[in-house]
């Protein structure tokens, strides 16, 4: 099943189309709760944790279950990961793992591009269709969130390393998601537990967030289709709230300050505090925000439906035509972007060579002489 021209946003309900902008995620083996909500709810996507299987086998068999599941929806699936490499290390154990990026930028630049077409290979081959990488964000040595989780140098550096990144994962026919706009290195507060607050907005958009800008706007055929907005709250660039959730914040500079009109996708929503993943005013925001996808792990398949059901009931109440116009809007892009990548729920993976990848990693690696 592809996209293509046969799927009309008019021809799509109303929950089919709010489903599509949920990517959902259970942080266990329990994967069934994430085939019924396929079935149900007509989800756009899945994130894989490493939770949800035990091994390569058994992670293809999650895979193809998932888009089995989807074959009577309308639009396929996208199949996301967290396959940073190094710290953030999403594949089985059978896999060799990557070494850090940051140590792996240091050394020469040509191994960017072996780094990312070796992962974009392992995905691609596994059913895996986007990848949440690569970090784009500056570390200056105290943030331990990212902690060698980004490239390192200046902005010139990441610049050039995240567009060497994106066009290997590309090739490779895996959507590359840059992430955390507009740039976490900008706070030391680790956003998995407290909400950071960047009181110096002047350092947010006259450093951290120019790699992001530069390679969106990049005049030598880099194409960014996607990026992750974080959850750091900017003194007057937020309005009080996480960029993640601020509709001005995301207006302003993501679409009209770079002219981008492909994915936004928050970061996990769970991250933030109870009271504002389940507030409904926030909700609200979240769903208004020009976001077009909504990353959230779930502990439960009523905790998915109860969500999704009250946003059908707001836009059904509301009768705007502004927020049907903004959800039409951002199911184009899914819709676009899905059949661009020519996603298809068809498609059968076998599965990569791991003696093969292995040999690979293991020669970037050593090269790197990382210990």
């Amino acid at each position: 099943m592809k996209c293509g021209d046969t799927v009309k946003i008019g021809e799509l309900s109303l929950r089919e189309k709010i489903g599509q902008k949920f990517i959902f995620g259970v942080y266990s083996e329990n994967v069934d709760v994430i085939v019924d909500l396929i079935k149900e709810c007509y989800i756009g996507g899945v994130i894989l944790y490493k939770n949800n299987y035990k091994n390569y086998d058994e992670m293809l068999s999650v895979i193809k279950k998932f888009k089995d599941a989807n074959k009577n929806n309308k639009i396929p699936l996208f199949i996301a990961i967290d396959q940073e490499g190094g710290r953030v290390n999403r594949m089985p154990s059978e896999f060799s793992n990557l070494k850090n990026i940051y140590d792996v930028s240091k050394m020469d630049d040509s191994l960017i591009d072996r780094y990312a077409d070796i992962t974009g290979k392992m995905l691609k081959e596994s059913g895996i269709n986007m990848n949440f990488a690569p970090v784009m964000d500056m570390y200056d040595g105290k943030s331990k969130v990212l902690y060698k989780r980004c490239f390192y140098g200046d902005i010139d550096d990441i610049y050039r390393f995240g567009k060497r990144y994106v066009n290997s994962m590309n090739n490779r026919g895996v959507i590359p998601v840059l992430k955390h706009y507009p740039g976490h290195g900008a706070t030391t507060v680790d956003s998995h537990f407290f909400t950071p607050y960047v009181y110096d907005y002047k350092k947010v958009l006259e450093k951290h967030i120019l790699p992001f800008d530069r390679i969106i706007n990049d005049k030598d055929g880099t194409v960014v289709d996607a990026l992750m907005v974080n959850h750091m709250v900017i003194r007057k660039l937020t309005g009080g709230i996480p960029a993640s959730i601020s509709s001005s914040f995301i207006d302003e500079y993501v679409r009209k300050r770079n002219n981008f009109d492909g994915l936004v996708i928050t970061d996990e929503m769970n991250m933030l505090s109870r009271n504002i993943v389940y507030k409904f005013s926030y909700l609200k925001k979240m769903f208004l925000s020009d976001s077009d996808l909504i990353l959230v792990k779930i502990k439960s398949k009523k905790e998915a439906i109860r969500l999704i059901d009250k946003y059908v009931k707001y836009v059904d109440d509301c009768d705007n035509k502004d927020v049907i116009r903004m959800i039409d809007n951002s199911v184009l892009r899914i819709v676009r972007i899905k059949d661009k990548y020519n996603i298809n729920d068809g498609t059968e993976y076998e599965g990569s060579n791991i003696i093969e990848i292995n040999k690979e990693i293991d020669k970037i690696n050593k090269l790197c002489n990382i210990k």
